[in-house]
């Protein structure tokens, strides 16, 4: 079991990922594709994944671990419960997110994360 907190950190912990505001909540990106989001109001986080079919067979699979709400039954996501979801889950989750990504032919080429220009007084 994780705590949003520990979700968040973990997410955020696999190679290529990183944070900015999606529908005005901190989600986790690569690049710029949105991959996952620790819901705020189900225990739970949204996890993007392929296809809707991808999502339905992954709902058979594990109905311990993965849900829906009608909210998100014409997008690809699903719901992945932190009561059943583990540290080891979640990296892999998010790092086959991120594989399949970049498998991916783009339309642009990704745009590597422009790092912070350090804030110098005079």
């Amino acid at each position: 079991m994780l705590t949003r907190i520990e979700a968040r950190k973990i997410a955020l912990s696999v190679p290529g990922t990183h944070e900015k505001l999606y529908f005005n909540k901190p989600s986790i990106f690569h690049g710029e594709d949105f991959v996952a989001v620790v819901h705020d109001k189900h225990p739970a986080v949204v996890l993007r994944v392929s296809s809707i079919e991808m999502r339905d067979m992954m709902l058979v699979a594990e109905p311990q671990l993965f849900t829906i709400t009608d909210h998100y039954k014409n997008w690809p996501c699903l719901l992945v419960r932190l009561e059943a979801l583990d540290r080891a889950t979640l990296k892999a989750l998010i790092g086959a997110r991120i594989a399949q990504l970049d498998a991916m032919p783009s339309k642009k080429p990704r745009k590597p994360l422009k790092k912070a220009k350090k804030v110098t007084r005079r």
